[in-house]
């Protein structure tokens, strides 16, 4: 301890300080965007960074909320309540424990990016959208569907405020402008770019008193434990909710991580950093919190701001709880449409254009999956969204797993170019009883109308002997295996034989596993090559029917 307060303690105090600056404003943003009381952002905040910070597997990562989550919990709260919001933030905490205890933490990262890339940029559209109100200083609720967003504000476009309008630009440019500004100063380099507006606006507000909405005052005490009611319906009905929830933390978490790692060349723990988020999900409600999971630009920040210990995060939850309970009457000054301008810019970030060119410049597949994954978040929600993309994914991994699968007969190859069609017309046994199949690629449910499809338009299939060689099927499915069988044992019952050529020690496992097969199989069935397999029918020419 006294190490630490010698070498790392005041790297992470102003890093810890500075990361809480840039998380304050964003804190009350984003509950505001998800339909809460700006309260919920800054327990959620303060919770996030002294827990999750406390025992994460990336030591530099900032927990709280953030814009993947407002959407989904915009929809929960309109839908369920509070107690459904509470309840969905625990069960999403409980799915990503089990996770990270099942050693699953790199399972997340297989997610592909058209889907991730897709939701993102939706959820971004989404968050625009929904603060163009408050950027008009109109105070109406939050919506699920953009229609009825667009439909309120044409419906009170007549309450605008000019002041408002003006602050949220003005918010605007400064975030885009700022830090090309301030990094050419050593002396301003270190300042937040957020800190700069946010000042000005509380200035203008509190000595120039403009007609604009207004965060308002904050409760000033600390989070109390509560407990909220849970019954087995709302379980069932919150369930797809919080496994959005828990796949949307996961990703982000994950993907912060490696961010983290990337810029501190060190290496985190996918297993513990999910566990991490799961144990902080499942307490946040408790505290009357929203769920959390690991924010890529205050990680960043806190970086780049010199931390050097998981602490920083741990001092950045301190110094929100500090505000909080002792400048509440300043952040009550604080204009929606300062709010609405700092999401507006976060909503654009989400929104990888450099991602997305790359998608639709490599496969028209995946651009049809980003678009339709857009889509289906901006125009449906974000729980269908998700799932709609998996779906698309997997019916696009099915084309493409059929396409690289191929069965080909030794009698395709011409003679002068393969030593097995030369061997077999050299030896009459060979040429009269043998019929030579490659297998290439993955031999699975998707496969097997190819083999078919080759096992009828070949004469050669009905000679007595048959040799496949697997040496390139990286794995075979129940489907293949259940085929497998009934053709070796129809061709048993027919007095002719199958050999196995070349397949690997996964595959081999997965055929004797069952039981079926297992009867069917015999170990001089099997051979390393196509070579010593012609050798043992010349030497001991089976007997056919």
């Amino acid at each position: 301890m006294k190490n630490y307060f010698m070498h790392n303690f005041s790297a992470d105090l102003k890093a810890g300080f500075i990361t809480s600056i840039v998380a304050l404003p964003l804190a009350i943003a984003f509950a505001i965007a998800s339909g809460l009381d700006p309260i919920f952002g800054l327990y959620t905040a303060i919770i996030g960074g002294l827990l999750a910070s406390s025992i994460a597997g990336s030591k530099f990562s900032i927990t709280g909320p953030t814009g993947a989550m407002v959407v989904v919990i915009l929809v929960v709260v309109k839908n369920y309540g509070l107690t459904g919001l509470f309840l969905a933030g625990f069960m999403a905490g409980l799915i990503q424990l089990t996770l990270g205890l099942a050693g699953l933490g790199k399972a997340v990262s297989y997610i592909p990016i058209p889907v991730v890339s897709g939701f993102t940029a939706g959820i971004g559209a989404i968050i625009f959208i929904g603060q163009i109100a408050n950027g008009l200083g109109l105070s109406i609720a939050s919506h699920e569907f953009v229609g009825d967003t667009f439909k309120e504000i044409f419906n009170s476009i007549t309450e605008l405020k000019i002041p408002a309008i003006l602050l949220t630009l003005f918010t605007i440019l400064l975030l885009f402008l700022l830090p090309n500004i301030l990094k050419k100063n050593k002396y301003l380099k270190d300042i937040p770019t957020s800190i700069v507006p946010l000042i000005l606006s509380v200035v203008i507000v509190y000595f120039l008193n403009p007609n604009m909405p207004l965060i308002g005052q904050i409760p000033k005490g600390l989070p109390q434990l509560h407990f909220f009611p849970i019954t087995f319906k709302l379980i069932k009905e919150i369930f797809p909710s919080a496994f959005t929830i828990a796949l949307l933390g996961s990703i982000e978490a994950l993907l912060c991580a490696v961010v983290c790692d990337a810029m501190t060349a060190t290496k985190h723990n996918p297993n513990k950093e999910l566990i991490s988020q799961g144990i902080t999900n499942m307490v946040v409600p408790f505290f009357g919190g929203m769920p959390v999971t690991a924010a890529i630009a205050r990680s960043a920040v806190n970086i780049r701001e010199g931390a050097k210990t998981r602490a920083a995060g741990i001092i950045h939850g301190i110094f929100i709880l500090f505000y909080m309970v002792f400048l509440g009457s300043l952040i009550a000054l604080v204009p929606k449409s300062f709010l609405a301008g700092i999401l507006m810019v976060v909503a654009i970030r989400m929104i990888n254009l450099h991602e997305i060119k790359t998608i639709f410049s490599i496969s028209k597949g995946e651009a049809l999956i980003f678009s339709l994954t857009l889509l289906l978040t901006i125009f449906t929600n974000l729980v269908f969204a998700v799932q709609a993309g998996m779906v698309f994914v997997s019916f696009l991994l099915f084309y493409r797993l059929n396409k690289t699968t191929g069965i080909t007969n030794m009698s395709d190859y011409d003679l002068n170019s393969s030593w097995i069609n030369k061997q077999i017309e050299e030896e009459p046994y060979l040429k009269n009883n043998v019929s030579v199949y490659t297998i290439n690629g993955p031999f699975f449910f998707g496969a097997l109308n190819i083999f078919e499809e080759k096992v009828a338009e070949h004469m050669d299939v009905r000679k007595p002997i048959l040799l496949l060689r697997m040496r390139y099927v990286p794995f075979i499915d129940s489907s293949a295996i259940i085929r497998l069988r009934e053709m070796i044992n129809e061709r048993h019952h027919n007095g002719k034989i199958v050999y196995f050529i070349n397949v690997n020690d996964e595959v081999k496992k997965r055929m004797f596993s069952d039981k079926s097969l297992f009867k069917l199989l015999k170990k001089n069935m099997f051979f390393d090559d196509t070579k010593k397999a012609f050798e043992n029918i010349i030497k001991n020419k089976p007997v056919l029917k």
